[in-house]
Parts: C-alpha cells; sequence; structure tokens
C-alpha cells in the first residue's frame, strides 16, 4: 500500500512537473538534470569511496539555499523519456551499496527536508556485515520514508569477468541471474521494484547494456556528467563525488552543469585495451566550440574538428591511463556561470583490480 501511494504520488508529481514547465518549449532542448552519486558517508571509511558527514552536509545545504528541485530517480527518467521539461535546475540523489552510513547519517538529513533518494544495493550483501551495510528493516524504514530502493545485483559483482571455462551465453546467463534473484528479493524484503540497475564499478559493455535492455530496465553508470532527453539510458552517467572529488569547489561546478546533445561516435564501447584511446564525439547542436575543452586527468586534451560544415570533433590525448577505469570530459560555457558537460568512460578489462 505503502509502495502505491508513493507510485501515485510520483505520477502526480510528474503531471505538476509536465503542466508547469510544458510552456517552455525553448527549454525542452536543455531540459535535463544532475544524478549525484554517493557510497560511504564516513571519515572511517576508504577515502575514494567516501565523503564525509561535514561534507555531505554541505553539499545538501548547497541545493537548498540554490533553489534545487530534488526528484524522484524514476519521474526524472519519465520525464526525459516523455519529452516533457524538467525544473531548471533538477537534482537526484543516489548511494550506492547501501552503506550503513547512508541510513545512520544521510536519511536523517534528507528526511528532514523531505527530499526522495535512491539507494542501489546488493542483496546479497544486506546481512553480511552489520557493522557495514544498512540491515532489510533499515531500507524497508527509508524505503516507507520515500526512498528508491533498487537493484545493483546480487554480489557486487565484476560484470565484465568471465568464470574459468565460461562461455558467452552462460556468462550472460549468469548475469540474468543477478539481476532477476536481486529483483526479487528487493521485492521480497521491501515490496518495492523499480526498472532502475545501476552497474556495479560502473562497469558494462554493449552485450550487458543489451541484457539490462532487454530486461526492461534503465542502467546507471559512474561517469561524469548530467542527463538530458537524448542521454543513453541504458548507462546514464552520475557524478560521483568522494574523495578528492567531494570539494565544494568542484561540485558546484557539477551540479550546476548541463547535458550537450552529443551522440559519440567512436567508439562505440566503452571497452579498451588502449592506454590513448580515440574518441569522436558528433554535436547534435551549436556550441561555443571556440570554448570547447576536453581533459584527461585534469589535463586539457588535442581537439580536432572532422568536418567543414558539421560538428564532428576528435579528441585525442599523449597521456597513458594504467588504471582499470578512466574518462574523458568535455565541457564548454553554457548560459551564465554554467557549463555543457559530457564525459567518455574508458573499461580496461585486462588491467586488474
Amino acid at each position: 500500500m505503502l509502495l502505491i501511494r508513493h507510485q501515485l504520488c510520483c505520477l502526480l508529481l510528474l503531471c505538476v512537473v509536465a503542466f508547469s514547465f510544458s510552456h517552455v518549449v525553448s527549454a525542452q532542448a536543455n531540459s535535463g538534470a544532475v544524478i549525484l552519486q554517493y557510497h560511504h558517508i564516513n571519515t572511517r571509511t576508504p577515502a575514494v569511496t567516501s565523503v564525509s558527514p561535514a561534507n555531505f552536509q554541505m553539499h545538501m545545504e548547497y541545493l537548498r539555499d540554490n533553489n534545487f528541485q530534488i526528484l524522484p530517480l524514476e519521474l526524472v527518467i519519465q520525464t526525459l523519456q516523455s519529452g516533457d521539461v524538467l525544473p531548471e535546475k533538477t537534482a537526484v540523489i543516489t548511494f550506492d551499496d547501501g552503506y550503513r552510513s547512508v541510513y545512520e547519517v544521510a536519511f536523517p538529513l534528507l528526511k528532514s527536508y523531505g527530499w526522495p533518494f535512491t539507494v542501489f544495493i546488493a542483496s546479497g550483501l544486506v546481512s553480511s556485515n552489520a557493522a557495514l551495510y544498512s540491515s532489510w528493516d533499515q531500507l524497508r524504514e527509508m524505503g516507507n520514508a520515500g526512498a528508491t530502493i533498487a537493484n545493483h545485483t546480487v554480489s557486487h559483482l565484476y560484470m565484465l569477468d568471465l568464470l574459468e571455462g565460461e562461455d558467452e551465453s552462460a556468462w550472460l546467463q549468469r548475469l540474468e541471474f543477478e539481476i532477476e534473484a536481486a529483483a526479487e528479493e528487493i521485492y521480497r524484503q521491501t515490496g518495492q521494484r523499480h526498472k532502475l540497475f545501476g552497474y556495479p564499478y560502473g562497469e558494462y559493455n554493449i552485450p550487458i547494456q543489451e541484457l539490462v535492455s532487454r530486461l526492461g530496465y534503465v542502467g546507471l553508470a559512474q561517469h561524469s556528467g548530467p542527463i538530458n532527453a537524448s542521454s543513453d539510458f541504458t548507462a546514464l552517467p552520475r557524478f560521483p563525488f568522494s574523495g578528492v572529488y567531494a570539494s565544494m569547489n568542484s561540485y558546484t561546478i557539477k551540479v550546476n552543469s548541463m547535458a550537450f546533445n552529443v551522440s559519440l561516435q567512436s567508439p562505440l564501447t566503452p571497452i579498451t585495451s588502449e592506454q590513448s584511446p580515440v574518441a569522436v564525439l558528433d554535436f547534435d547542436d551549436d556550441y561555443n566550440f571556440d570554448a570547447l575543452s576536453c581533459f584527461n586527468n585534469d589535463t586539457p586534451m588535442v581537439i580536432t574538428k572532422e568536418d567543414v560544415e558539421g560538428n564532428l570533433f576528435r579528441v585525442t590525448t599523449e597521456i597513458k591511463n594504467l588504471t582499470r577505469r578512466f574518462r574523458y570530459n568535455c565541457t564548454a560555457p553554457g548560459s551564465p556561470g554554467r557549463y555543457f558537460w559530457y564525459s567518455i568512460p574508458w573499461i580496461n578489462p585486462e588491467v586488474a583490480e
């Protein structure tokens, strides 16, 4: 019953959003949102996946004080896919893995603001370590207060890795089981069933995207960037905030960013064995291309215009990326104080973690 009421509220809110903003036809092309991603809200956990409670509170206070509309993830996706327009400053708050600090630190603050949020959980890990993960009781409590409890597989596996002797068919069957078994356990424990899937470690390839799409899910990745109607709904970007990426200086730029209307001509997959892969971007609109910048590990990249009349650009770098996961970030000035942002994720499965 609580879930039904929650869904009806979301549908009502969707109607309000559509009615209030549908008259802004010219804004439709730039209608979008930023999805914030957190893991631990803790100072005693690994910095690479953690933000301190003090910094998290500053993040939330900034959203509140600057009139951001915090909407449910499903509502934002439905609005964009239906062609309706979102409020100018729309943000979505998500957490991966369902750590205990989300319940103990983030939940009370978000509840006091009346803000919705999404927790992607690996169902098999919920009861595995009471000191680390939220319990099912705690997840139900957050769900009853308006949180979305979403799918992050059963075991939080590396989805790209095949087991020894496993062929592609068996591998995909195993991944399907991980997704569907998690969905059934989440439904059994919380009464929630959502077609939202967070890729563990943000890793995916074309067969995984096709599987997620066939199962009816929207895929959420972990590379930076805002979203709009032209985004890839099998791998939507989110801004990860942790460690050095949790500072207020970069935070304010990211949450105010806008999505390019752009398609990635090359590569067709984020999987690479190269340390300095080349990307080709095709922009659907005119932007301030004289100020277009792309970065690899904060180092400017070389941008070459590929055609005379179109908006096709090649981006290259001499940096040797030695990690399993890395990304290129491209930006251009937008409205005053805001930037367009697009991220190109790369995954090299040959690099072990």
